[in-house]
């Protein structure tokens, strides 16, 4: 079978969602043999069709609402995302106010389009972040959403899974991701599950993201940017043996002056 075959095949597993893990790293292996890479384009990511049997998310009997009075002790501040290498500190700008054609939030492309947002500074749980000037005004918290091509088991070591950053209404405390309006739905017409209130804020201002998954645990996650996307995963190495190269980053909330 020639080096193309083998990329095909891959190609058409990832899509079908037909592989296991260990299944997807022998298909890796065998095309690092044969010279090839297995990198889907970002628009496998986005667009890739599910399994049947992926289950949907839970449906939510909560009640989206703009406000942050119900995180504990109030001082809620306005600034910006910053982003910056997690290796070296290298500064990357800052979250743009401006989606990509998929509805997921990146680095600004130019200055004047950081991405503006109100936090609770004065509480050390689960906080949201409200976006102020956001590209959709009734999608007003960051959001994350659950990615594409994901199987059900969410983020955790072994799984490529990933979630996007996006805009959304807001979820409560501690669930698992629900049914929701947001920004990548809108872009896509595919319909994916949502968490808001997984961010924590650290003395040094970092803005720290968690998840939840379906089933209640709270995986280690890490932040990354890839194809300039904010996406969190919980397997770094897994998800670029999968998709490619990715640079891990830190989110810092900077104060407006």
């Amino acid at each position: 079978m020639h080096g193309l075959e083998f990329l095909t095949v891959a190609l058409l597993s990832i899509t079908a969602q037909a592989l296991n893990t260990s299944e997807l790293y022998n298909s890796t292996r065998l095309e690092k043999r044969n010279g090839l890479r297995f990198n889907p384009r970002a628009e496998d990511i986005h667009v890739s069709p599910r399994a049947a049997s992926i289950s949907r998310p839970t449906t939510s009997t909560f009640t989206p609402r703009v406000g942050l009075s119900d995180e504990g002790p109030s001082q809620i501040m306005t600034g910006f995302l910053y982003i910056r290498d997690a290796l070296d500190g290298t500064s990357l700008g800052y979250v743009s106010s401006a989606f990509n054609s998929f509805g997921e939030y990146g680095p600004m492309a130019s200055p004047g389009q950081r991405l503006e947002v109100s936090i609770n500074t004065d509480t050390m749980g689960p906080i949201s972040i409200v976006t102020t000037n956001g590209p959709d005004p009734d999608l007003p918290f960051m959001v994350g959403i659950t990615g594409f091509a994901n199987d059900a088991s969410g983020l955790r070591p072994g799984k490529y899974n990933y979630v996007y950053l996006g805009a959304g209404n807001r979820t409560a405390v501690d669930v698992s991701p629900r049914s929701g309006d947001n920004s990548f739905s809108r872009a896509t017409g595919n319909p994916e599950g949502i968490e808001s209130t997984i961010f924590s804020l650290r003395p040094t201002l970092d803005v720290m993201p968690f998840w939840i998954n379906g089933d209640g645990s709270k995986p280690n996650v890490f932040l990354g940017l890839y194809e300039n996307v904010l996406f969190l995963t919980g397997d770094k190495t897994m998800f670029v043996e999968i998709f490619g190269p990715v640079t891990w980053v830190i989110l810092s909330f900077e104060p407006e002056s």
